[in-house]
């Protein structure tokens, strides 16, 4: 990279469910960009066509996305910025549109032999089942259900999504795997106190542990490290990503979701991943810019 640092839009707000969490995370970075000594704005996609305006009158070297949910995850923004010609961070239009429907992720990667839960259509649905909207992160709206009219009760709950996904259950240990730039960064095993890692152990309990690295044999961590790196490589992601998964009670790993715009948060677990491989929150994020300034679109 030369001398000059780059002009970078920083992107947060938006009008997903999870825009606090996105401000956030986009504070957080915000920081580190003052740390860092980047020239930047911060933009808001929720404004609208007032939005395109300001980001092409600012002409960035890069746009650093920090957009979660709808708008930000699902390869909307992304498109729009290819439009722009506008360097960006993460993964394409593409590859961000299918990793935030659950259902669509779970269908291409089940096809290239990675362990999935099992999908149910409602009428054949066997107990315990997880029931969650298809596009939707943060944990929102997941519910664990054990009988017909507990079923019957979330999708009421549910009822305004448009896809739903019902599959099995698996009891075991809740981990997550951070991809940066294509390097396997250092497992996380999340341990809740209660429940599962729901919106309120996520982004509210200070109960909730994180144990990184995870505490998990050599042969099952590189079982789990070539479907993380499985995973990013059928579904091209770029940047930065986690893969969600369960490790059932016999060690074998089952991958839930992919994450394409992990969140930047203190209670974030990419930083937390970042930390123990040895880097700062200020050079994550260095990581992050020039790895996406690298990247040819």
């Amino acid at each position: 990279m030369s001398e000059k640092k780059p002009k970078i839009a920083l992107l947060y707000g938006g009008n997903s469910k999870e825009r606090e969490i996105s401000i956030k995370s986009g504070k957080a970075v915000e920081n580190a960009f003052k740390k860092l000594k980047y020239e930047y704005e911060v933009f808001d996609p929720s404004v609208g066509f007032e939005f395109i305006e300001r980001i092409k009158n600012y002409n960035p070297d890069l746009a650093f996305i920090c957009l979660h949910g709808k708008g930000g995850e699902d390869g909307q923004i992304q498109s729009i910025l290819e439009f722009l010609n506008i360097k960006y961070t993460g993964s394409s239009p593409k590859t961000s549109a299918i990793c935030m429907d659950k259902n669509l992720t779970k269908k291409i990667l089940s096809a290239e032999n990675i362990p999935v839960p099992k999908t149910f259509v409602k009428e054949h649905t066997k107990f315990p089942a997880v029931v969650k909207p298809s596009e939707e992160g943060s944990s929102i709206g997941v519910f664990i259900v054990n009988n017909k009219l507990e079923l019957e009760n979330a999708l009421e709950k549910l009822k305004d999504y448009e896809n739903i996904l019902i599959e099995e259950f698996i009891e075991g240990r809740e981990l997550t795997v951070s991809i940066l730039n294509g390097k396997i960064l250092p497992t996380i095993e999340i341990k809740v106190e209660e429940g599962f890692y729901d919106f309120n152990n996520k982004y509210v309990s200070s109960k909730t542990n994180y144990i990184c690295p995870a505490e998990i044999d050599k042969n099952t961590q590189r079982k789990i490290n070539e479907i993380a790196e499985k995973c990013w490589n059928i579904l091209e992601c770029k940047g930065a990503v986690r893969v969600d998964m369960i490790l059932d009670k016999n060690n074998n790993p089952y991958v839930l979701e992919i994450n394409t715009i992990p969140g930047m948060t203190q209670h974030s677990l990419l930083p937390k991943a970042a930390k123990v491989a040895g880097l700062s929150f200020e050079e994550l994020v260095n990581e992050i810019i020039e790895g996406a300034l690298r990247e040819q679109r």
